[in-house]
């Protein structure tokens, strides 16, 4: 019976392995890049969504309230937080937007329907923008306020 090599105990069953070279000396030199690679932040997907919004808001919003007005969105519909409710539907809830006065968030669960009876105080307008990832997510104009 044939014994295995001392540097094979740890793949029995590998027909082939691979050693590396290690570098003895430190390479000064950067390491050529491959492929051109971007990094993005996580907040890079606010900003494009930012990119959306009519002209009428973005001379109102910057874009760090944007993010932080995007995020709140994102976790109120994964029901992180919850918004101050201003007004529901059979399938739809409408909150405050702290970050724009006169316009309020709508989160609808079935964004098939054509048409969405809500129940508030306040007397709400039609969608000013729809978020292109999940249409449920939209920001209505508030008519009370104006």
């Amino acid at each position: 019976m044939r014994v295995p090599q001392i540097g094979y105990l740890g793949s029995i069953g590998v027909l082939k392995t691979r050693t590396k070279k290690t570098v003895d000396e430190p390479n000064d030199k950067p390491l050529p890049i491959k492929q051109d690679s971007v990094t993005f932040s996580a907040k890079a997907k606010y900003i494009k969504k930012y990119q959306t919004l009519p002209k009428e808001i973005k001379e109102i919003l910057t874009p760090k309230d944007a993010i932080d007005m995007f995020q709140n969105m994102d976790f109120i519909v994964q029901g992180k937080i919850k918004g101050k409710e201003i007004g529901h539907g059979d399938s739809s809830k409408v909150y405050a937007n702290p970050w724009l006065s006169g316009y309020d968030i709508l989160i609808i669960n079935d964004p098939q329907t054509k048409e969405q009876i809500i129940y508030s105080s306040d007397s709400l307008g039609d969608s000013v923008w729809y978020d292109e990832d999940n249409v449920g997510v939209q920001i209505i104009k508030n008519n009370s306020a104006a």
